[in-house]
């Protein structure tokens, strides 16, 4: 077959109607790597929920629920979390779930080279095996964030037999899902097929998903009006009255745990040599150039939440005494003036999707007024994720999804030793709250020590936050039981599609 008639092919294929029960979803980024311990980026842990089953999970109010573990109990002081673990459950390749399965993962976890779940558990030393499907997770000190990891990759489980043979797990991951991975051509689609092994296979009806990546929203939207998809995340505020007068489709929403931000690169190699990594003033300037009511006006018609916090202005833990800044240009410049830098330059990493260009350009509009040079580099989103993590960047407009615990959305990113910490911030005494705040339950306490790394944070800037979203999905009349989530993640069971 020429490449031409190939292409042709491949188009009709994709025009045709779907198949009973092919559930073909838009996108908003590619997959990065099928390994759980590995992955990083949003659509990454969207598609292994598909492929790798979870621990624990939530329900749309965030309670956390029985998944693998039918239950779960602090032990010890909360140095122990106890799991009692679904009997007759096995992996894609026939291994029992038990108890030494589950002590198999978290050992890998915690030492396999390049795993981003580890420094989601720093307190985690390892899982003691109590019976056949009862297991302990071992913490030096109490961690109370823990259940939000293990409700997410930190939770998904891989087949300890494939983990001893020691397989690469980067394309091909071994899990208990209710799909198997079958098919990946980056940048275009990754496609998974229902397992009729799954535990819970009777309450999973789509047979086969087709995850095709397409950064750009009016491409989803297209494909979702042409047919060519069922179902759309991260519908553009900007078209949702369009979704709501279209015949046969239909709008979900949420607002998200995660936020919106721009980090600066203050100590990750070659990219931390520019005048924001070192002087505080010129990031204070940035910010005071910005407004972010407008930022949410011009590109997202007022939808979502304007923030300058890890977590949204409505969160019990949004320190209330540190409201968003009011845009002072006059200042800004006198901050760029006092610093010997009145018209720094800085080259921002944005990833290719058509909203984050949209607003790093608005960005780019509202510094120059305080006399910044914003460069913007737009990137496919894996080549944005490695040059942060190469530290080749200067500054990075990025979001993050969010953890239904608080500290997924600030360790990760300001500790000292977290995963996403990319720019590579450090301070002592925000580590020092921080890890008051995962000691203890107490909300009010919580929010305390919180607020305290939030104040010391918020006056260095090595980010500055700026939305939070309401996310949106778009699907078909013909998808029933879709239930949108505040964190993002679909959740496959209960889903089918109607006959025409």
């Amino acid at each position: 077959m020429t490449r031409i008639a190939y292409a042709l092919a491949a188009a009709l294929a994709l025009s045709a109607p779907a198949a009973a029960q092919h559930l073909r979803v838009g996108m908003f980024e590619d997959f990065d790597i099928a390994d759980p311990a590995q992955s990083r980026t949003f659509a990454g842990h969207q598609i292994l929920t598909a492929i790798c089953d979870k621990l624990l999970d939530l329900r749309p109010d965030l309670t956390v629920i029985g998944s693998m573990a039918e239950s779960h109990e602090w032990v010890d002081g909360s140095r122990g979390l106890l799991l009692r673990l679904r009997r007759g459950v096995t992996f894609q390749d026939g291994t029992p779930f038990d108890a030494e399965a589950v002590r198999a993962n978290i050992e890998r976890q915690m030492t396999l080279q390049g795993s981003f779940r580890r420094g989601e558990m720093p307190d985690v030393t390892g899982a003691s095996v109590m019976d056949s499907h009862t297991v302990r997770i071992d913490l030096r000190q109490p961690f109370v964030p823990l259940l939000s990891i293990l409700v997410t990759r930190g939770g998904m489980m891989i087949s300890p037999r494939e983990i001893a043979a020691g397989r690469d797990f980067a394309r091909n991951p071994v899990c208990s899902g209710p799909f198997r991975l079958t098919e990946r051509v980056a940048l275009d689609r990754t496609v998974v097929e229902r397992w009729p092994g799954h535990w819970n296979a009777a309450n999973v009806h789509i047979q086969r998903i087709t995850f095709r990546p397409m950064p750009d929203g009016n491409v989803r939207l297209a494909n979702l009006r042409g047919g060519a998809l069922e179902l759309m995340e991260r519908v553009s505020p900007t078209d949702l009255e369009t979704i709501r007068r279209a015949p046969g489709l239909q709008l979900a929403s949420a607002v998200e745990l995660g936020h919106n931000f721009i980090r600066f690169n203050i100590a990750n190699g070659a990219g931390a040599q520019g005048a924001f990594a070192r002087d505080a003033r010129l990031r204070e300037a940035f910010e005071l150039s910005l407004d972010r009511q407008a930022l949410n006006q011009v590109v997202f018609n007022s939808a979502f939440i304007p923030g300058n916090q890890w977590v949204n202005p409505g969160s019990p833990f949004y320190a209330r005494e540190l409201p968003i800044p009011t845009r002072d240009v006059p200042r800004a410049r006198r901050l760029l003036a006092e610093a010997g830098q009145p018209n720094p330059s800085l080259r921002l990493v944005v990833p290719n999707a058509a909203e984050l260009v949209q607003a790093a350009e608005v960005v780019q509009a509202m510094v120059r007024d305080a006399g910044i040079d914003l460069r913007i580099q737009a990137m496919e989103i894996g080549a944005a994720v490695r040059a942060q993590v190469q530290g080749d960047f200067e500054g990075f407009l990025g979001f993050w999804g969010g953890r239904s615990d608080p500290d997924g959305n600030v360790a990760f990113h300001i500790g000292c030793e977290g995963p996403n910490n990319d720019g590579r911030y450090c301070n002592a005494d925000v580590e020092r709250a921080l890890a008051a705040a995962r000691a203890t339950a107490d909300v009010a306490e919580r929010a305390a020590h919180y607020a305290a790394a939030a104040r010391i944070v918020l006056a260095e800037r090595p980010y500055v936050f700026l939305w939070h979203r309401r996310n949106y999905w778009a699907h078909t009349d013909r998808l029933t039981g879709f239930v949108p989530y505040p964190d993002g993640i679909f959740r496959w069971a209960g889903m089918r599609l109607r006959e025409r």
